[in-house]
């Protein structure tokens, strides 16, 4: 029996009326979603239809407000969130809605149709009939939905118009409500009827998908009349969700599906990103259309192509590419290609952008890392020294390790950047290692050359390290600093090795000292005890060495050499016992020489000369051994020795003055004039220009003046061969004055001229005034007391011998021949012994360089012995006078005069004596000196008057005129 239509059409419209949204997918302009976009919002749609049935506001705006998110241009999804704000009584909202959609479709009818929201109506109660009205098919009874199925069960009603329109509510009917049996029963209803429509096909598919019957989804949709494109994205993306990305892969693998959006594409792209892990051809084959969607590819394959070594794919991605994007990617592939120029340029790009100073790390450890070492160096200098970088600190440490491993990369310029001393003590301890790597003591120095008190203990030890024998002082002050901020055994040690490399041995000693003996090494032992012997402490010394060998240290010649020295102030003996185990362990010239100081001491002379000749063998160049040996043959007696030892001793030390004098002296006593003048000139330069102003130059300037006359006066005295006396006295009455012309005769006046010739001393084995042959013209003023002494001359030539050379002794004989007829005059031979003594070089009768005058004495003793008149003349006189300087080389002389003068006469006339005292006044004048030449030259002018106080003559008062000449 058939049913009214008016009765169908009703049921039909009941059951459409709740699910009208779904049936708007035809409207796929006009609604503004995709057939994906529906497939999409789909379970987000039903969900919030349940929720809305069951009263859960949350989970249904929530669900609604998805749907909308997925399709923001939908109608569909406007209409199902405005009615749900306006069911839950948030009318602002669901109008609010309604308006935004009007900018998408303006012109939907729906939207028309619906006049403002004013109010929500209150469902919580299930009885009021407004409420029924609105959720119409919703409440329809199951019986009621029974009594349709069953007329649709009858093959009639089926195939007829109305049953079809039935079975398209009753579809819609079922995916309202979540049937999904039911309306896939329906839907294959349908389309056995071939009435399916394109709406319905598409939510078969998408039922089919949702049940995971991914191979039924796949046939409907090879049957055709569904978007491909999309349902290919649909299928993939449940493949996807399944999480079978075997299947995925094989799915896409024959699928390149021409999207019409780049949405879509993007999505199918992510897909193959999902299976490029295992089949990466995939992801890289797909060619995009949309230039957006390049780039994603790009940026999905890049990693795993990276990943997995494919240079070449990653190349091709990012050919495509423009080339300022994908830095990061460009700089990783062409550090593995080996590119590192390309890569560093790259890094250099990245670090150029905001907030790129940050890379600096991990790119340059990445450069490291891959053996682009020299590009590392050249990235980190030129952001050097990094400043506003947090990890600035990392990079500094880098910057070292670099310097370390690889110097040669860093040029000369880049280690004059690196020696600039950075703004902060911070950053130049960041500094410092860079340079430490370097091994640039240099740039150590000056970074460090403010000398910070902030920089830490290892610093200043570095500094000191760089300082070391070139700056020992700054080196000793930076250990110290070291010592003071970190006291510990290791520093100590070292400020105690460089104070005593600076001569600091008070310091050193100190340092040692702190040390405890537990933490001293065998060779700190040894260097503590030099340094207790340098500052002489021999017990701290013994006390140490005692601990060396009891730390089982070896007892070689270092360690004897130290004990030597130690045991030397208490026990000489133990001392030479000591250096002999020394030098049988290690023949060395220290020990030998030292030996032989001992062996001097102890009178050994010959055991010393030894000694010193053993260690002149081992060390030939030693200056200061060859002197040594030079004084000690000396001490043998063996001048010509000596001088060889000299010379080889001044060859190596040409400006010491000691030596130069020492050969001068020795050449002297060897008789070698002509080298002893030289190095008497040398003593002379060494030194320097004569200061005239003496008064003003205090002792040590004196002490040189007087040292460079000394020097003058003996150069002067090595030169001369011939020397010249003149002198002449004019008395008053006559006097036994002592005169060299004719000792014990008494004259009114006298005069003598004499001519000496010093015999070359190499001929007389002696020094320059060991022998000399003279000749003398004296003459007086004769019986008659006339004043000026021409009368009976004599003529006397004889020879001077100079048996001591320490003292002013000459023995001489002299043969007298007169020169006139005079009968008071006869021939004679002379032998005369003549000393004279002024008892020390300041008060000699010479000039002297320094003061304003200066005190002389002589005492002057001569015997002389006549032959022929068997007569014997003793004469002793002593003069002190003030020698008072006026200008250039002369002095006016008040002196007084002492003299004895006793005679033995011959033929039994007995002894006469005479002694008497003088006073004085003398002007001296001494001229001709030179650079190198004392005055050589001397003229004398003085009266004197005498007293005498017992005399063998008839006046005993008498005054002279005395006229004396040098040259």
């Amino acid at each position: 029996m058939k049913r009214p239509w008016p009765t169908r059409f009703a049921l039909a419209l009941f059951a459409m009326a709740p699910a009208w949204p779904l049936c708007a997918v035809a409207q796929e302009q006009a609604g503004g979603a995709t057939r994906y976009q529906q497939f999409m919002v789909y379970p987000h749609r039903q969900a919030g239809y349940a929720a809305l049935r069951a009263g859960d506001e949350r989970t249904a705006i929530a669900e609604f407000e998805r749907a909308r998110a997925l399709a923001p241009q939908s109608i569909d999804t406007a209409l199902d969130l405005a009615e749900a704000y306006r069911h839950f009584g948030h009318a602002a909202q669901a109008q609010k809605v309604l308006d935004d959609q009007r900018r998408y479709t303006p012109g939907d009818p729906r939207l028309l149709a619906l006049k403002p929201i004013a109010a929500a109506v209150d469902c919580s109660r299930d009885n009021r009939p407004v409420c029924r009205a609105q959720r119409g098919f919703a409440d329809l009874q199951s019986s009621e939905l029974a009594k349709a199925q069953a007329e649709l069960d009858a093959p009639d009603f089926a195939r007829s118009p109305e049953g079809l329109a039935l079975r398209h509510a009753l579809v819609q009917r079922a995916i309202y409500l979540g049937d999904d049996a039911r309306a896939e029963a329906q839907l294959a209803a349908l389309d056995a009827a071939g009435k399916l429509s394109a709406d319905e096909r598409t939510q078969w598919f998408n039922l089919l998908l949702k049940l995971g019957r991914v191979d039924a989804a796949r046939q409907l949709q090879a049957r055709g009349g569904l978007d491909a494109p999309a349902q290919d994205l649909a299928i993939a993306q449940t493949l996807s969700n399944s999480g079978d990305r075997k299947a995925l892969a094989s799915y896409m693998v024959s699928r390149q599906p021409p999207f019409a959006n780049e949405r879509d594409e993007a999505q199918w792209l992510n897909l193959l990103a999902a299976t490029a892990r295992d089949h990466p051809e995939l992801l890289t084959r797909y060619a995009p259309h949309y230039p957006a969607n390049a780039a994603l590819q790009a940026r999905l394959a890049l990693p795993l192509a990276m990943a997995r070594g494919d240079s070449a794919t990653a190349g091709h991605m990012l050919s495509r590419l423009p080339k300022e994007s994908f830095r990061e990617d460009r700089f990783s592939l062409d550090l593995q290609q080996g590119r590192y120029t390309e890569a560093r340029q790259q890094a250099e790009a990245l670090i150029a952008q905001p907030e790129g100073h940050r890379l600096l790390d991990p790119l340059s450890y990445r450069l490291m890392e891959a053996g682009a070492r020299g590009e590392a160096k050249q990235l980190l200098l030129a952001a050097y020294p990094f400043a506003g970088n947090s990890g600035s600190a990392a990079l500094f440490s880098r910057l070292a390790v670099l310097a370390g491993e690889q110097p040669a990369l860093f040029s000369a310029d880049d280690r004059t950047r690196l020696r600039r001393p950075l703004e902060s003590a911070p950053l130049r301890m960041a500094q410092i290692p860079i340079l430490s790597a370097l091994r640039d003591c240099d740039g150590i120095r000056q970074v460090m050359a403010d000398l910070s008190p902030d920089y830490p203990a290892d610093l200043w030890r570095q500094l000191g390290d760089c300082y070391g024998n070139d700056h020992p002082g700054l080196a000793e002050y930076a250990y110290a600093e070291a010592n003071k901020r970190k006291p510990d055994s290791d520093v100590t040690r070292a400020l105690a090795y460089q104070a005593y490399s600076a001569q600091d041995y008070a310091t050193a000693m100190q340092a040692w000292r702190s040390v405890p003996v537990a933490h001293m090494k065998t060779t700190d032992l040894i260097a503590a005890a030099t340094t207790a012997l340098t500052v002489d402490q021999p017990s701290v010394a013994r006390a140490w060495l005692d601990t060396y060998v009891a730390q089982g240290g070896r007892q070689d010649h270092t360690y004897w050499w130290l004990r030597a020295q130690a045991d030397e102030a208490h026990d000489p003996a133990l001392a030479r016992a000591d250096l002999e185990n020394a030098v049988a362990t290690h023949p060395d010239p220290r020990y030998y020489a030292r030996l032989a100081t001992l062996q001097s001491h102890a009178g050994e002379t010959q055991q010393s000369l030894a000694s010193l000749q053993r260690a002149s063998v081992l060390a030939p160049e030693d200056s200061k051994l060859a002197a040594s040996l030079g004084y000690a043959y000396l001490q043998a007696g063996a001048p010509d020795k000596a001088a060889v030892q000299f010379e080889r001793a001044h060859q190596a030390n040409p400006d010491d003055p000691a030596l130069t004098r020492q050969l001068l002296y020795v050449h002297q006593q060897l008789g070698d004039n002509a080298e002893a003048r030289t190095y008497a000139a040398q003593a002379i330069d060494q030194l320097g220009p004569s200061d005239n102003s003496t008064a003003t130059g205090g002792k040590a300037q004196e002490d040189e003046d007087e040292q460079r006359y000394t020097l003058r006066r003996l150069h002067e005295d090595l030169g001369r061969k011939w020397r010249f006396n003149a002198d002449m006295t004019l008395g008053d009455t006559v006097s036994s004055a002592a005169n060299t012309a004719a000792p014990g005769v008494s004259y009114r006046s006298y005069m003598q001229l004499e001519a000496q010739y010093r015999l070359d001393p190499h001929l007389t084995g002696g020094d320059i005034n060991t022998l000399a042959a003279y000749a003398r013209i004296f003459a007086g003023s004769g019986a008659s007391g006339a004043v000026w002494p021409v009368h009976a001359p004599m003529l006397g030539v004889g020879m001077h011998w100079k048996p001591l050379l320490s003292q002013n002794i000459v023995l001489s004989v002299e043969q007298q021949t007169p020169m006139s007829n005079n009968r008071n005059t006869r021939n004679d031979t002379m032998l005369r012994a003549a000393g004279s003594w002024s008892f020390g070089p300041k008060l000699s009768d010479d000039w002297h360089a320094t003061g304003t005058g200066w005190f002389s004495q002589n005492f002057y003793v001569d015997i002389a012995r006549y032959l022929r008149a068997k007569q014997t003349v003793f004469t002793a006189d002593y003069q002190l006078g003030w020698h008072r300087k006026i200008f250039g080389g002369q002095t006016v002389e008040p002196y007084v005069h002492l003299q004895y003068t006793g005679i033995d006469r011959s033929h039994g006339a007995g002894y006469a004596r005479d002694a008497r005292i003088g006073f004085g006044l003398q002007w001296n004048l001494w001229y001709g000196e030179t650079r190198y030449d004392a005055y050589p030259h001397r003229f004398s002018i003085a009266v004197e008057g005498q007293h005498a106080f017992t005399s063998y003559l008839h006046e005993n008062n008498a005054v002279f005129l005395i006229a004396r000449t040098q040259w």
